[in-house]
């Protein structure tokens, strides 16, 4: 408790000598005029604001991600109860003895890189988006999955990361690295829970050059499109009006452009189907082709991918907005018959080129990071089943480390 402290003291005195530095560094660029001739201003705006501002942008830029410990002594959590509360500094009451479990979200679409940065509470609000109820699926002690003595929080140290999903996956890659490295080293074993894009944001971290510590033993990907989505592609020509607000906000983000579709044709990528071409002009996403091409980490990495079928789009337990993905998707031209609603399923399964592969029938996106936001029929025992499916594996995993 005193070292907790200690070390709380430690953070405060080093963030308010940031906060003066970066006012200091403010203030002496106010009036610098003398750089007139080397900046030629591209607005009204004075030189000494838009030096202000590219050092506020730069600067904030990195306080938009965290990890955080999920820290509890209640058992059975229910989604509703879970708060700020139980989200901690990652170094708080460390079991080194014990195996890590590291969750990454996906997309968010309710942010922009351009947005001002979040608070703490607004980061636990948009982890909850996503593991509200995977995070108390971990705190089941009544019926954990079997391979389990306890719930899955007695067996491992939780972790949760965020991140703004609008941002360049790449960049978003090295920041994840970075915190990984900052918090755990090679001798700890972590294993990644990575949904949708937080899928590709760990592969960009595993090949990241800041990658020196190896600390990532295993990434276990949830609906994450490493082909890409055709939402995201400017060649698709299918009827895209039903979630026409998705695609809109997917193809003007660095984020969402990182999550175009690709055919897979670059040297030492296999090729994806179908493919999407419009006239001539295939569907090309450099980014996803690159860390694709990049196969040393797929021995590493445990794919599940969703399975809606062309046949079910409207299953009462799936929410509004993947029934009419699917009925889009499905549709469309080319149709994608097989899919979670966004992501297609030979793009969720690494086009078979991942060290283990799972397909999760009648599972829309959200499904596929265990929520139910359907709310009907027998949604939330097939995510509970889905979770309990996964764990077992990352506890195979885990003991073969």
């Amino acid at each position: 408790m005193i070292l907790n402290r200690i070390g709380s003291l430690h953070m405060k005195r080093f963030l308010s000598f940031r906060t003066l530095f970066l006012f200091f560094t403010l203030l002496s660029f106010w009036n610098c005029d003398y750089l007139q001739d080397r900046i030629t201003p591209s607005d009204s705006k004075s030189l000494g604001d838009q030096i202000k501002d590219y050092i506020i942008s730069a600067y904030f830029a990195e306080q938009n991600h965290a990890l955080y410990r999920f820290s509890t002594v209640i058992p059975n959590l229910q989604p509703q109860n879970l708060s700020p509360l139980y989200f901690q500094d990652p170094y708080f009451q460390r079991d080194n003895s014990k195996a890590k479990i590291v969750f990454i979200h996906g997309w968010d679409f309710a942010e922009r890189q351009t947005d001002p940065p979040t608070d703490f509470n607004r980061k636990v609000a948009n982890l909850l988006g996503t593991w509200n109820q995977g995070l108390a699926f971990t705190t089941d002690n009544a019926t954990p999955p079997s391979s389990y003595t306890g719930s899955v929080y007695d067996n491992f140290e939780i972790y949760v990361f965020t991140y703004r999903t609008s941002d360049y996956i790449e960049v978003n890659g090295r920041r994840f690295i970075d915190s990984l490295n900052a918090a755990f080293n090679s001798s700890d074993k972590v294993v990644v829970v990575a949904h949708s894009m937080g899928g590709l944001v760990s592969r960009a971290a595993i090949q990241h050059a800041n990658n020196t510590e190896n600390v990532i033993d295993h990434i276990v990907s949830l609906g994450t499109p490493y082909y890409g989505s055709p939402y995201s592609s400017p060649q698709y020509t299918g009827d895209l009006t039903a979630i026409g607000t998705i695609i809109k906000f997917m193809t003007d983000t660095p984020g969402g452009q990182g999550l175009a579709y690709t055919n897979g044709i670059s040297a030492g990528v296999d090729p994806i189907s179908p493919t999407i071409v419009d006239g001539t002009n295939q569907a090309f996403n450099f980014f996803l082709e690159t860390i694709i091409a990049n196969t040393s980490k797929d021995s590493i990495t445990t794919v599940y991918a969703g399975n809606m079928g062309a046949g079910n789009c409207g299953g009462t337990d799936h929410a509004a907005t993947y029934q009419a993905a699917c009925t889009v998707i499905t549709n469309g031209n080319p149709v994608f018959a097989s899919s979670d609603g966004i992501v297609p399923l030979a793009s969720g399964l690494l086009n078979s080129r991942a060290g283990t592969e799972h397909t999760v029938s009648d599972m829309d996106h959200s499904q596929m990071s265990f929520r139910n936001e359907g709310g009907t029929g027998g949604g939330l025992t097939k995510v509970k089943t889905h979770f309990d499916n996964v764990f077992n594996e990352v506890f195979t995993i885990v003991s073969g480390l």
